[in-house]
Order: C-alpha cells, then structure tokens, then sequence
C-alpha cells in the first residue's frame, strides 16, 4: 500500500472519528426529519453539508498536508525519502482528506436517498464529488508552490477557501435547474450535464498539475509539456462560451488562448520559484548545449509567454480571424515581457528583497499612477502607450511596446552580468 496514503489514513481515521461520525449524522438526520417530516428539506442540509464539507474544508485539509510539513520543518526531510510523485500525490489528496470523504460521503448518501429525483440528484452529487477533487488538487499544487517559496500556509489557505467557497456558489444556488441549457461552440448540452463533464475534465487537469508541481518540488526531471496542453485545452474551453457575432472559430480560438496564456504567465511569474538560481540552472544546460535538460529545468512562466506570443503570432497571420482584440494581441504580449523581465531585473539584485512586492508597486505605476497623470495633463496618446487597452494607435502601440519590453529585457541583462 501507499506509504503516504497508509500514514495519513493512521491519522486521519481514528476508531472515534470512524464511530462518533455516522452517529451524529444520523442524530442530525432524526432531527431534520422529526421537524420537517418531508425528506426534501433533509436532502438539501445533507447537499449542502457534504459540499462545504467537500470542497471546502478539504481544500483546506490538503492544503496543509504540505503547509503544515514546510512549517514543520519536515518537508525537506519527506522529499528525501523514496516516495515517488504519484505516490506522495494520492496520498496526499485522499489521505490527507480521508476524514472529510468519510463524513461528506454519508452525507451524500444522504443526499441521494432523500433526493426528490434519482438521476440528476445523482447528477448533483457527482458534481460536488468532482468539484472538490478539483479544489484538492488545486490546494496540493498552491502548497507546494508555497512550500518552494518558503512561504506560510496562511495566505495558501486563504486562497484555498476562497476558490472552494466561489465552487459552492454553483451547486447550493438552486437544486433544481437541469432544464436550463449552455451554449458551447454552438451545440446546446443541459447545464447540469455540461457541469458535470466540466468538473470531471478540469479535476484530473487539477490531479495531474499538482503531480506535475510534485515532480518539480522532488526533482523529477520533466518537459513543459503539460503547461503547453493545458493552456491549448483550457483556450479550446473558454473559446466555445464567446459570442459566434465577434468573430470566426480561429479568431475567439487564437484572442482567447493570448488572453489564457498571458493569465497563465503572470501566474507562474508571481508564484513559481524564479531568480538567480533557476535562471543559472538554465544558464548551466545552455551554455553545455543540454537542450533537453535546460527545457526541464526552466521556469513555467516563459513557456506561458512563449504561448502567448504564438497565439498572438497566429492573429496576426491568419486571415480573417475577425476578433477584435487582434490587433493589441502582439502588444499585451510585448507589455507582459516587459513586466516578466523587470521583476526578474529585481531578483538578479545582489540582495533580492521582497521582489513580488516590488515588481507588483511598479507595475501599479506603470499601469494605473502615469496613465492616470498623463490624462489628466491631456496627453491620451502617452497613457495609451502604458496602458495598451485604452489606445487607439495600436501599431504604435506595439512599436512603443517592443521599445519598452527591450528596455527591461536589456536592464535585466545588465543585472545579471553584474552578478
């Protein structure tokens, strides 16, 4: 078995936790019941309870069986033993967690025996099921990346409740709406369906990423290709849900990949571990002509960037793709270089110091202090040079974009030979 898994079921499934949970549950049920005397309102409370029990604090609970190792001090210690990836992945999402499925699985039990209707109560229960695998996973990974960074587990937590509270909105808004449909790349599919499809996909997006974030955190030498498949599907996604009238399939494909990618870039910029020592690994690999192996060890925010930059290529070159935000595309690409490598400028300092922090008030001024000054002074054509969006001019746009993305390419540079 697991060793990891083993361990955490030791811990997590104590006899009284296994004998005092289904007890109270049932006191809770008689009660519901002896009040109401219908079993509807008793399937809601049990919905309700396995969804926040679920998704939100078992994000929490996975979020901390990496946090509370690297508070610990014992993370370091864990990544030296034997265990592989995988291995430390499943044991973490469902032993870490193995309390919270116990107890949110009788409440889905439940849920499903006093459900009105079988089938989408089923439908409903599976959603909730895949929806906090997915608010795991995404925990595992924001941990790990956490850990890396040698950060707390407070703000990973806080991040962690936040997204599994904004998936609870969805299934504890209303129970009963599976005859409204969703319209995606114009096909129609029933919303509960489509939900459930969409969890499904997007939890085992979200395994395998905190797998790939292990992989990182024990050394396993790995090529970015996942960060490229995802940012491709999660495009294909996001593309289908944009009005056909902007525009043809290519053009909401390849506009809507620049904008995923680019998110996905400043992402990994502010959470990746970055500076002089990854950036020397690369350096390493390259200069010995290991291609292969600098792939692997570089960052996930210039291959975020260099996906960008291809959808953004790709508006440019296809014809009649139709989508309004074409034109700007190569620009915010340019704008997002810029800031990728002024803070790295800031981490190439002899004594780094709070780097994010800095990088996120000279971005504050970049893009909200000197556009906002120079409209008040009248010059629009200037603030629309910092801030891209508001600009008309957009092939002076990116001609002022390359000049200042050359800039913080160059003074990064310097940064670094001064090392």
């Amino acid at each position: 078995m697991n060793p990891e898994l083993r361990r955490n079921l030791w811990l997590e499934l104590s006899v009284h936790r296994l004998v005092a949970t289904p007890a109270i549950i049932a006191l809770a049920c008689a009660l519901i019941l002896s009040n109401t005397h219908s079993p509807e309102p008793l399937a809601a409370v049990a919905g309700a309870a396995s969804a926040l029990l679920l998704a939100a604090f078992g994000s929490k609970l996975a979020a901390d069986s990496v946090g509370d190792e690297a508070r610990n001090r014992t993370w370091d210690a864990q990544r030296l033993t034997s265990l592989g990836p995988w291995q430390m992945t499943l044991g973490k999402l469902f032993g870490a967690t193995a309390f919270v499925w116990y107890a949110g699985g009788l409440c889905l039990a439940v849920f499903i025996l006093a459900g009105a209707q079988w089938l989408p109560t089923l439908k409903l229960a599976g959603l909730i099921v895949a929806g906090s695998v997915l608010c795991h996973a995404v925990a595992i990974g924001g941990a790990v990346l956490g850990a890396q960074r040698g950060q707390g587990t407070r703000s990973t937590n806080a991040v962690v409740w936040l997204l599994a509270l904004l998936w609870l909105v969805g299934p504890l808004r209303d129970w009963t709406r599976d005859h409204e449909v969703v319209s995606w790349w114009g096909a129609s599919f029933a919303r509960i369906d489509f939900a459930l499809a969409s969890a499904v996909v997007f939890a085992a997006w979200a395994v395998f990423g905190a797998y790939r974030s292990l992989c990182q955190a024990l050394h396993v030498p790995t090529l970015p290709w996942a960060l490229v498949a995802f940012l491709g599907f999660a495009s294909g996604y996001l593309a289908g849900f944009v009005n056909p009238a902007t525009g043809t399939a290519a053009g909401r494909l390849l506009g809507t990949g620049v904008a995923v990618s680019l998110v996905a870039t400043y992402g990994l910029l502010f959470l990746e571990q970055t500076g002089v020592v990854a950036m020397r690994q690369v350096q390493t690999r390259v200069a010995r002509r290991q291609w292969a192996q600098a792939a692997r060890e570089l960052p996930g925010w210039p291959v975020a960037l260099a996906v960008a930059l291809l959808f953004a290529l790709g508006t440019q070159f296809t014809a009649a793709t139709g989508w309004p935000m074409a034109t700007l595309a190569l620009a915010l690409c340019l704008f997002a270089l810029r800031d990728a490598a002024l803070m790295q400028a800031f981490a190439y300092a002899r004594q780094p110091r709070r780097v994010a922090a800095t990088t996120l008030i000279y971005l504050a001024l970049l893009y909200g202090l000197l556009p906002w000054l120079l409209r008040t002074l009248g010059a629009d054509d200037l603030a629309g040079l910092l801030l891209p969006l508001g600009n008309d001019a957009t092939g002076f746009t990116t001609l002022a974009a390359a000049a200042q993305a050359a800039v913080a390419v160059g003074f990064a540079i310097w940064r670094w030979r001064r090392l």
